[in-house]
């Protein structure tokens, strides 16, 4: 009996008339709409005069109040407990960034907020603890201030295991985020350290903002990291934390986009590079702009996709991710953006984490537009390679033609200058040979004849040169039984000549060698046999790098004194300043010559 007077009582008091009922199985509930709210434009209301204020119906679940400076929101929550036994609630602050939350009931006052953290701090958003008695209605008021955060209040009650349930299933969520951020991290960091391409290092910074971005916006840096000062500063450089996205932002869209090819274009980026430090300082502490800082980067984001629309005009392959990506990120910013002047919450149109999907798919677009840059890449330069391969070809088929047409120039050149040098050798002989048959001076006779041997010795090789059109190699045999045998020619001697040569001589010691043999076998021919017979016996052999020449005779030999004649002479000049060899003679019963010099300095 006693019960049914007091629930009667209950429902038909004051108090109850704007009472929300709930029970035990009351779960996931919004309440604001229940509500009583008063908007304090001076911020001067304290909890000892609030019940003197004139409050109003809430008009909706969700109260966005935007960038307000010095203004509180008080809200007056009446709930009854219309169960028989006692009940446990959780009431959630649906605002992880609120700067200023306070709690009063009639027994105690709880703060909290960014400004008042709680080292024991386990949940994203406020939360304060309720308890009811069977069948008690409590009111309770809150204040939310925010100075520099937008103010934006959605209240929820929660059993403690749905809310538990809940607080899993978000942070779930939040470290699969994480955990494809990272690796969206860590495959563009490796993809920069191989590639060198700066791209993915301003990509690399890009996904970082987004994730100190997110990770202080959606209450997850306040909620592991519970250091006030930290707290304190970092929501005084909020606005940075947008600013850093753009900056990052604009040295990826210059780098992939390759921006330099419109040059108005790139140099309206430039510009505003100058403009985001003057937003990071006055918005600092919401020192001079707050609101406008977000809608100045709103600005620069649409820019972007513009950049974006033109190099795809233009032709850019890789734009088309690039447009997708940013066209999904704005749209997400947007969104979010206009809970606070539409007064709508996203969480109603089960679109709770629209930021980090947008993130995500902006991410995995990017990734994939970096991947295809390097196919792209690939292909340009196998482009590049095969036009350098045509051009290069161009360039040796040209070579070679004006090479071909040179060397036949040259070819030209050369055989008549091969054909006026044999025409003036055999001239020099025609006129020696006239001079020997009109001279009756025998010595006179004797020395033309030696001279024309020696110049029938160059000639001889100079033919067999050009016979040997092909290589600068004579042999050394015929070279040398050629020089013998036009020498026999001018003497009656019978003389028998014995060639052992069993090396070929280089062409230049070879003009020396030919000489040197017509002036010994000359002389052999001239003074070494009185009975019109004898032998001469020519060897020439290579002994590592030593090269031996012997022209021996079976005559007579030479007096001491005939070492100096002219022949003689020119054999030594030859030898030793030509050859820089060694020449040794021994003239004694017969003629012995050896000469000896090192090839390989030569």
């Amino acid at each position: 009996m006693k019960h049914l007077i007091t629930f009667i009582y209950l429902l038909f008091s004051p108090l109850s008339l704007h009472a929300l009922n709930i029970d035990e199985n009351s779960s996931n509930l919004s309440i604001l709409e229940h509500s009583l709210i008063y908007i304090d434009t001076n911020n001067s209301i304290n909890s000892k005069n609030i019940n003197h204020q004139e409050f109003i119906s809430s008009p909706s679940d969700v109260i966005s109040l935007g960038y307000v400076k010095n203004t509180a929101l008080w809200i007056k929550v009446t709930l009854k407990n219309t169960s028989s036994k006692s009940i446990s609630k959780i009431l959630e602050y649906d605002n992880p960034t609120v700067e200023k939350l306070y709690f009063y009931d009639k027994n105690k006052t709880v703060k909290t907020g960014l400004l008042h953290l709680n080292a024991n701090k386990n949940a994203v958003n406020p939360i304060i603890p309720l308890s009811f008695k069977a069948y008690e209605t409590q009111t309770y008021y809150l204040k939310s201030y925010s100075r520099i955060k937008p103010t934006k209040v959605k209240l929820i009650l929660w059993n403690e295991l749905d809310f538990i349930k809940k607080e899993s299933k978000s942070t779930m969520f939040y470290f699969v985020f994480v955990g494809i951020m990272l690796t969206l991290f860590i495959y563009n960091f490796m993809l920069f350290l191989f590639t060198k391409d700066r791209a993915y290092f301003f990509y690399i910074f890009y996904i970082f903002s987004i994730m100190f971005y997110n990770a202080f916006y959606s209450g997850r840096f306040s909620q592991y990291f519970t250091t006030q000062e930290l707290t304190n500063y970092l929501l005084k450089a909020n606005g940075s934390f947008t600013i850093m996205i753009v900056f990052s932002s604009l040295l990826f869209t210059q780098s992939f986009l390759e921006t330099k090819k419109f040059n108005k274009l790139h140099k309206a980026l430039n510009h505003m590079y100058w403009i985001l430090p003057f937003l990071v300082i006055l918005s600092y502490d919401a020192w001079i702009i707050n609101a406008s800082s977000h809608y100045v980067v709103l600005l620069i984001g649409l820019f972007i996709i513009y950049v974006a629309f033109y190099s795809l005009f233009k032709g850019v392959k890789q734009a088309k991710f690039y447009v997708l990506g940013w066209s999904i990120i704005v749209v997400s910013f947007m969104l979010i953006a206009f809970q606070w002047v539409l007064h709508y919450d996203l969480k109603d149109y089960n679109l709770t984490y629209v930021s980090e999907v947008a993130f995500i798919l902006e991410a995995l677009l990017f990734s994939i537009a970096l991947a295809h840059r390097i196919k792209l890449s690939n292909k340009q330069l196998i482009l590049f390679k095969n036009e350098e391969q045509v051009r290069l070809e161009a360039i040796v088929t040209q070579k070679t033609k004006a090479l071909k047409t040179s060397l036949e120039e040259k070819d030209i050149l050369y055989k008549e200058l091969n054909h006026r040098i044999k025409n003036n050798l055999m001239m020099i002989l025609s006129l020696l040979k006239l001079q020997i048959k009109r001279t009756e001076n025998k010595e006179t006779i004797g020395s033309l004849v030696v001279t024309k041997n020696r110049i029938t010795s160059i000639s001889n090789l100079y033919e067999m040169l050009l016979l040997n059109n092909t290589s600068l190699n004579v042999d050394t045999y015929p070279y040398v039984k050629g020089i013998c045998q036009n020498i026999a020619l001018n003497f009656s001697n019978k003389v028998n000549i014995h060639y052992e040569i069993n090396y070929n001589l280089k062409i230049d010691n070879l003009i020396y060698l030919g000489l040197i043999v017509n002036e010994l076998v000359t002389n052999s021919f001239k003074y070494a046999f009185d009975d019109d017979k004898g032998k001469i016996f020519i060897t020439i052999k290579k002994d590592n790098s030593l090269v031996f020449v012997s022209i021996i005779d079976t005559g007579k030999g030479f007096q001491e004194r005939r070492k100096n004649a002219l022949g003689l002479s020119i054999v030594s000049i030859l030898v030793e300043g030509q050859l820089e060899g060694k020449l040794t003679i021994d003239s004694k019963n017969s003629t012995k010559v050896f000469i000896e010099w090192n090839d390989e300095n030569l």
